[in-house]
């Protein structure tokens, strides 16, 4: 939709993104941590924000790592995998604290309640513990997959890797 634009990336937001200013303009932008600086392109114009995807980090948080998951950032799952999971557990914690405020006007910490994002059981390091997956069909290929991010494309897959053992089990991507 644009050029590349220079974002100096703020607090995390819900939804796997994190909030940037073009202009003053809100910008939802993903694959970023805060604190960052990136190249991004502006996918999407909304009223009263845009949405971009980052497509360089020019600056790196401390706390980004290499995704485990080959289709990370491709397929519209898997918001936090280039966050290293002490990270990703407290800053999908910040979210929570900040709906909280926002939507409900309540401070947790004035409650004395402090939300931890903890494993769920059967996680693996921040991995196998997703047990409902909605996969899709590519109709030319047949093959099962996820879908691309915001899209009905379907990105083919050979394994989902935050799927718990049993829906990995099931092997749903290894047929048509």
């Amino acid at each position: 939709m644009s050029d590349l634009v220079e974002l100096d990336v703020g607090p995390v937001a819900h939804g796997g993104h994190c909030v940037a200013r073009l202009d003053g303009q809100v910008v939802f932008v993903r694959h970023t941590l805060p604190g960052e600086v990136v190249r991004a392109r502006i996918t999407e114009e909304a009223k009263g924000f845009l949405r971009a995807d980052a497509v360089e980090v020019v600056t790196p948080a401390p706390g980004r790592v290499t995704p485990p998951c080959p289709y990370a950032g491709v397929c519209g799952g898997c918001d936090f995998q280039h966050i290293a999971l002490p990270e990703q557990r407290r800053l999908k914690a910040e979210v929570v604290r900040e709906q909280f405020r926002r939507l409900a006007r309540i401070d947790l910490a004035e409650l004395g309640l402090d939300p931890v994002a903890e494993p769920v059981p059967g996680d693996r390091e921040g991995l196998a513990w997703r047990t409902r997956v909605e996969f899709a069909v590519d109709s030319r290929s047949g093959r099962a997959g996820l879908r691309r991010h915001r899209s009905h494309d379907v990105v083919p897959i050979e394994r989902y890797l935050i799927a718990a053992d049993g829906v990995t089990e099931a092997a749903v991507t290894a047929r048509t």
